[in-house]
């Protein structure tokens, strides 16, 4: 074999070393077929949490990217800019979300795409909307803070039990709780002696509490025998009431008031002798006549009535001199 073919053969086995290095190298730093096409995007953060270049970009847990560069962008009061790849085929919508999570419980970082519903797509070199989840620390603790305090209170309400049992336990407060027994127990003796006194005056007074019972026995008979007397009184009144309902009342009332106003008004008779001033003047006068006439007669009969058998003359009348 010639010098010239052994140089060809080591120059393409070198170029094929190299290419296989390039692409190995490149698949094991995360990002893929170096060979595939791929489009960039970028979003800002404030904290990345531990987010490092290589670490796979995914949608709804599939791989479709790789991180391949972060620093600070002095342009941006040195937020934090992540350039990702992501594979040409892949359509991003504009106002898409580039979420840094915790992509196992070993804390391994990565960027979710949380597409939206927008029907442009966001070419490459576009910015994306960013935000953070929280880590699997933080998760963890919001679940077990609620169970720690609940913790506390328990162990604070048994320090309270421990301390009453203490107290209870205490010689003195153990005496007074005795003495409080024999006191509760003296008080249902002295109930149950009241109890049998009571039966005992009950039964000696059995005969009265018997007749007791009789007469309202025969009160309550009494008051049966009466209900029929009772219904036919209420019927009565009902019927009064009704017979009331049915009469004419209010006419009755319209001309009692009718006949008051003409008498008011002196039309008729009565009216014009209640409201005559003279009338009642002339009667007052023949009334006062009338009584001194009476009077003269008590005093001197002899003047009306004359049994004179010669024929004596009538002595002329002479009106009383008032007193």
């Amino acid at each position: 074999m010639s010098n010239k073919l052994k140089s060809v053969i080591v120059g393409v086995v070198s170029l094929f070393a190299i290419g296989a290095l390039y692409w190995g190298t490149k698949f094991l730093s995360g990002e893929g077929n170096p060979f595939k096409d791929k489009r960039v995007f970028y979003a800002y953060y404030d904290d990345i949490a531990g987010l490092t270049e290589g670490n796979s970009v995914t949608i709804k847990g599939y791989k479709v990217g790789t991180v391949t560069q972060i620093y600070f962008d002095k342009e941006r009061d040195n937020h934090l800019k992540v350039v990702m790849n992501i594979e040409d085929d892949i359509q991003i919508p504009l106002n898409t979300e580039a979420k840094i999570v915790s992509l196992d419980l070993m804390g391994t970082k990565g960027i979710s795409l949380i597409l939206s519903d927008d029907t442009d797509m966001a070419p490459s070199g576009s910015q994306l909307n960013s935000s953070i989840s929280k880590s699997l620390q933080e998760q963890v603790d919001a679940q077990i803070l609620p169970l720690k305090d609940k913790a506390e209170e328990l162990i604070g309400s048994m320090d309270s039990v421990m301390m009453i049992v203490t107290a209870v336990l205490n010689k003195d407060v153990r005496e007074s709780l005795s003495k409080s027994l024999v006191s509760l127990d003296q008080t249902f003796t002295t109930l149950s002696e009241t109890m049998l006194v009571v039966d005992k005056i009950v039964k000696d007074n059995q005969e009265n509490i018997n007749t007791t019972l009789s007469a309202f026995s025969s009160v309550s008979e009494n008051l049966k025998s009466s209900n029929e007397e009772i219904n036919n009184i209420l019927t009565n009144f009902s019927s009064l009431s009704d017979s009331l309902a049915k009469a004419d009342i209010v006419s009755t009332l319209s001309k009692i008031d009718e006949i008051t106003n003409k008498i008011n008004r002196s039309e008729g008779s009565l009216g014009q002798l209640i409201n005559d001033k003279e009338l009642y003047k002339n009667f007052k006068s023949a009334s006062k006549e009338l009584k001194e006439l009476i009077e003269d007669m008590k005093l001197h009969p002899e003047r009306y009535v004359n049994f004179s058998i010669i024929g004596t003359p009538n002595k002329p009348y002479k009106e009383p001199k008032s007193e």
